[in-house]
């Protein structure tokens, strides 16, 4: 968060006093008390702009690059772009000041993208002057579609970047970019709103079926609080729905079902729900588990209270419970009987193991690995 600040103040005393300028200016600056450079572009992207950006920030480990202009060359612009993110750079467009074109070419390979609501990022059609004429070029309109193919990004974000015609700009808002699946970091003053506080459509469209999951084929493993499941379900929902409308939405999760189907076939439902549950609290999110399968105010060995503070442990020792109830209440005698064996043996590995996390999580992992084809039912 401090670093964050420090860019959106840096980019103020960058840019307060810059006026037009009638080609690129391309500087490297070190502000006093921050450590990470910064470089500004400014003005009309021309010949030669991608080398010199090259040469200015040649040895720079990590770099915030300020952005304004009125755009320019594609081709220079995608040069600067490709060195930004192999390099490893964040851009930004302060508030009010504007990135059009090529420029917000630049803008969207950095690996974090800093706007405000009033930056003023617009994107249109490549183009190339004929006779006193704009036309559209198609070469440098599939090189961009080609360049932000390999960004990651989206077929609908790739038309929005080149769908204007020559002589308009669609201007990008912050909930825009969230629409597109283009994750930004939103300025207002000293204030940072982060991807992970406002994530794209994709991040809702993968929580929507992750839900899903944990609220069917997960449920008789992890035995999650359901009404804290379906609240969340029903948020990432309403977010998805809100950001995209109705029939976007629905193209953006549907296809999700079919990767966790696919999953599901080639890991078994067990490993598939551990893996659901670890993503989702990895985001901070509900998952309805809040603790091992047993009482935490119980605890009394090393391990019993290492499982009580290591939350990566509770729905793998949930599920391993699930397991053998299920094997003690279900499978038939002689079978129950070896099972159980096994289970007794594998317990006194994982008490074994005393109050030590990553033991733990070895012999709980190693032995869902070895139970992955079960699947409890509903």
């Amino acid at each position: 968060m401090f670093r964050t600040r420090l860019l959106a103040a840096a980019a103020a005393m960058l840019l307060c006093c810059v006026g037009a300028v009638s080609a690129a200016e391309i500087e490297k600056f070190d502000l006093p008390g921050i450590a990470v450079p910064f470089v500004s572009i400014r003005g009309p992207i021309e010949a030669g702009d991608g080398a010199k950006f090259e040469t200015v920030v040649r040895g720079l480990n990590r770099a915030s690059v300020i952005l304004q202009s009125p755009g320019g060359l594609v081709k220079e612009a995608l040069h600067i772009g490709a060195t930004i993110r192999m390099e490893g750079f964040a851009t930004m467009v302060p508030a009010d000041k504007e990135c059009f074109s090529a420029c917000g070419l630049i803008w969207v390979s950095g690996v974090r993208r800093y706007m405000s609501d009033t930056s003023l990022i617009g994107f249109h059609a490549a183009y190339r002057e004929e006779n006193g004429e704009y036309r559209e070029s198609g070469v440098a309109n599939a090189e961009i579609g080609s360049y932000l193919t390999h960004l990651g990004l989206r077929i609908e974000a790739i038309r929005y970047f080149t769908i204007a015609g020559p002589n308009d700009f669609l201007l990008l808002t912050p909930d825009k970019a969230r629409a597109l699946g283009i994750e930004t970091y939103q300025v207002d003053g000293a204030n940072i709103t982060t991807p992970s506080a406002a994530p794209t459509v994709e991040i809702y469209a993968d929580r929507f079926v992750s839900y899903s999951l944990l609220q069917s084929r997960c449920a008789p493993f992890l035995q999650p609080d359901l009404t804290a499941v379906k609240r969340a379900h029903e948020a990432a929902f309403a977010e998805g729905n809100k950001l995209v409308g109705s029939d976007k939405w629905i193209e953006l999760w549907t296809p999700l079902l079919d990767q966790v189907k696919s999953g599901l076939n080639k890991k078994g439902a067990l490993l598939i729900c551990i893996e659901t549950e670890a993503s989702l609290r990895g985001q901070g999110q509900e998952t309805g588990i809040y603790g091992p399968s047993f009482s935490c105010a119980a605890a009394r060995t090393p391990t019993e209270l290492s499982l009580c503070r290591q939350p990566e442990l509770w729905a793998k020792d949930r599920a391993m419970n699930s397991i053998y109830m299920w094997v003690r209440n279900n499978v038939e005698k002689s079978v129950r009987k070896r099972l159980l064996e096994v289970q007794r043996s594998w317990l006194k590995d994982r008490n074994d193991c005393g109050g030590d996390a990553r033991c733990l999580n070895a012999v709980y992992d190693q032995r869902l690995n070895e139970l992955r084809a079960i699947d409890l039912p509903s």
